[in-house]
């Protein structure tokens, strides 16, 4: 197996998941049984509205497990409901759902790509001369109608490969290192993250970040690495107009 040319990634998430927690954990201490009960349901609550807004967003049905997941755990410790006749019914089902969120994640029906994606981009990078600049590169041509690109960027944004901001011009996937940024709203403009814009015109724009291109452990040649970047997407898109998309997961997967 290729060894990884990034360095850790994954902090945002790493502080995100601590902090709710060290949440849980502190109101325990404070006020016992019944502070875990109600920190832990509040937790599961904002479990469930995030990945409820990320069902509706990206219309991947497989997201209605975490979803289910997540609202049945909220009812199960809302104190509010210990005494239902439908408390042990919630538990229950939540072991079902619980279950089925593990398959998902084993098999990374919802995982995020961002990581895969840089690093399929550096693969064929091998040179380490030129480091970074902020302009956005033009990777070459593509034959493609708006209405491929449109498709593909449904397609990744069902798979939270991307995240899709259509313009007049040209549809821009943006990779975000944070999905949930984008799908809940929090942040709309892309020009200073990475992205991959198809062009009306045909052409393939690549800009990647400077805080990702830190990401890597190694300066690589930043012009190739946009000009690989932008040939994976090349391929992305052929895959979907010979009716294969699939083989975008399983390409992802290979990581």
């Amino acid at each position: 197996m290729q060894e990884s040319k990034l360095k850790f990634s994954e902090l945002e998430m790493m502080i995100f998941t601590l902090s709710l927690i060290g949440a849980i954990l502190l109101a325990t201490l404070i006020f016992g049984q019944l502070g875990f009960a109600w920190a832990f349901s509040v937790v599961q609550i904002l479990m469930f509205t995030i990945h409820f807004v990320v069902l509706i967003r990206t219309k991947n049905p497989v997201y209605f497990i975490p979803t289910g997941m997540y609202g049945l755990w909220s009812l199960t410790f809302f104190p509010p409901l210990a005494n239902s006749p439908l408390h042990e019914v919630f538990a229950v089902i939540s072991v079902f759902f619980l279950v089925g969120f593990i398959w998902v994640l084993a098999t990374k029906k919802i995982n995020w790509r961002y990581r895969e994606i840089l690093e399929l981009a550096a693969k064929p990078v091998t040179d380490a001369s030129d480091g970074f600049t902020s302009r956005p590169f033009v990777s070459g041509q593509a034959n493609f109608s708006r209405n491929e690109a449109l498709g593909l960027a449904r397609f990744l944004l069902k798979h939270v490969i991307c995240f899709p901001i259509i313009e007049a011009e040209r549809i821009v996937l943006v990779i975000p290192r944070v999905m949930w940024v984008y799908l809940l709203g929090f942040r709309r403009s892309y020009e200073e993250a990475t992205y991959v814009a198809l062009a009306k015109s045909g052409e393939i724009i690549v800009r990647i970040a400077q805080s990702d291109y830190q990401k890597f452990k190694n300066e690589l040649t930043f012009d190739q690495l946009c000009q690989s970047l932008g040939e994976l997407f090349k391929q992305f898109l052929q895959h979907y107009q010979e009716g294969e998309p699939r083989k975008i997961i399983h390409k992802l997967n290979s990581i």
